[in-house]
């Protein structure tokens, strides 16, 4: 139960700290505009779709490059939005500092299971 009572301080911790505090003030900005709030959102769909394609090792049409490069200079113009997007990095950068901690504290090293894979596969193929 320690273990539990650690992870809500942590969320605790987060929830006050200014990286968070300064997303969710931005955040609220950009849901209060509708016409921002919709161009955020079309452009995080546009992103998931192609990050999912590459992910599934699908060629990406230049069209949908193209057409989130033109959405991202427009974004990045709008100072609420370019702000946002940069407060959104910070805690999203945070968040995987500390996934990084944790993961490194328990030993928990992926790469070292791809390589304990490939010796699997290479043993196999003798």
């Amino acid at each position: 139960m320690i273990t539990y009572d650690n992870a809500h301080k942590l969320a605790k911790s987060l929830k006050e700290c200014e990286e968070y505090k300064a997303y969710k003030k931005l955040e609220k900005k950009i849901l209060e505009n509708e016409e921002t709030k919709k161009m955020v959102i079309d452009f995080r769909k546009r992103q998931f779709e192609i990050q999912s394609s590459q992910m599934m090792g699908q060629k990406i049409d230049d069209s949908k490059i193209e057409k989130i490069k033109e959405l991202q200079e427009i974004m990045i113009k709008d100072p609420t939005v370019s702000e946002f997007m940069h407060a959104e990095y910070r805690l999203s950068q945070m968040l995987s500092d500390i996934y990084k901690i944790i993961g490194e504290a328990l030993d928990l090293n992926f790469d070292k299971a791809e390589e304990v894979d490939e010796a699997n596969k290479i043993e196999e193929g003798k």
